[in-house]
């Protein structure tokens, strides 16, 4: 009787770990993505703040307070994009970094194929312009 007790509890087991393993493995992934994404909308922040108080002559400056918050984290950036002032005189900045799943080709083999290698993962933030 003890016997069949311990097999069935192993049998169980082997049923319910590959579920708990492909679960934490999605949650590990899912939360370095959103970690990744917050920190684009950081630098877009830092980056738009930046703008708001000098001119689009001064991009180079933009860039590298973008790039001091993305390189701190060891994110590679893939795009930077400023914008404005427009007609409201609000200015823009849009920060794309590159995200790797660990775990990607989990997510196609539960059979969504919209996770790819790498990802780009954008952060946009306005500002009104200073002084105006």
């Amino acid at each position: 009787q003890q016997g069949r007790e311990r097999g069935a509890a192993l049998i169980e087991f082997t049923l319910v770990f590959p579920l708990l393993l492909v679960l934490t493995l999605t949650v590990v992934d899912v939360s370095r993505a959103f970690f990744v994404k917050n920190l684009a909308d950081q630098a877009a922040r830092e980056g738009v703040r930046e703008l708001a108080v000098s001119t689009m002559a001064d991009s180079a400056r933009v860039r590298m307070r973008v790039m001091q918050v993305t390189g701190a984290a060891n994110v590679t950036l893939s795009n930077l994009t400023l914008t404005g002032p427009n007609a409201d005189n609000l200015m823009s900045v849009s920060v794309g970094v590159q995200y790797n799943w660990i775990f990607g080709g989990l997510f196609t083999w539960l059979g969504t194929g919209a996770f790819t290698n790498p990802a780009t993962l954008t952060g946009v933030a306005w500002m009104r312009k200073e002084g105006a």
